[in-house]
């Protein structure tokens, strides 16, 4: 069942509540992660692209709850909806790192130096790539080698020398791996970790108690 932030007219009339989900999305993104810890992922990598969505999804909602529950709060209906969106428009990365800021009023700051930090917006990265992928398709350029051909009656002459026994012009090149191509169980749950430190640290205390306090995550302004 959900948890709800109520607001209540005691004298009876319109009242308003706001649902918190997120544990019907952690929920669902542990067992993700349970299949690929078991090495389901080895065999069915799109394991790999669903965690990619589903926890950049799961951080994403919770982001946005928080910041739901302090402009409700504080704002109270209709008011809390224009504040909210000017939070919620904030970009998916800097929002991992100035929500706490935001619901705490300027009392706490995420600590930028941290190891957890860093991988959430490594996750918002590679979800960027995956979803918004239009980089993908673009053409690369390579140097190639230099073969001596020479060009003569508008055709090119390549040396036989340059040519592999099977009359071959070999050659190496690196083109830049695919978003999709570079997943792997050992990232996904090492995203999954760090997502769990900012669950712990930050999401729940806030949504359950309404305020924050110091840990390795915070420091305070």
């Amino acid at each position: 069942m959900s948890n709800l932030i109520i607001s209540y007219n005691l004298m009876g009339g319109e009242s308003y509540a706001l649902v918190n989900d997120t544990d019907e999305y952690f929920t669902r993104l542990e067992s993700l992660v349970n299949d690929i810890k078991q090495g389901k992922g080895e065999s069915c990598k799109y394991l790999y692209f669903a965690f990619v969505s589903l926890a950049s999804s799961t951080l994403e909602y919770s982001l946005n709850l928080m910041l739901a529950t302090h402009c409700f709060v504080k704002y109270h209906v209709p008011r809390y909806e224009q504040h909210l969106q000017v939070f919620l428009d904030i970009k998916f990365s800097t929002k991992i790192e100035i929500t706490p800021e935001i619901v705490s009023e300027g009392e706490f700051t995420i600590n930028k130096e941290i190891p957890t930090l860093q991988c959430l917006k490594e996750l918002v990265d590679k979800r960027n790539n995956l979803m918004h992928n239009s980089k993908a398709v673009k053409v690369q350029s390579f140097e190639s080698k230099h073969t001596g051909a020479i060009k003569k009656d508008g055709c090119i002459i390549i040396p036989v020398d340059a040519l592999n026994h099977d009359n071959v012009l070999e050659d190496s090149f690196n083109v830049k791996d695919n978003a999709i191509t570079t997943l792997t169980s050992n990232w996904c749950i090492r995203m999954w970790n760090a997502i769990l430190d900012y669950r712990e640290y930050i999401i729940t205390p806030y949504l359950s108690q309404s305020w924050l306090q110091d840990n390795y995550l915070l420091k305070r302004s």
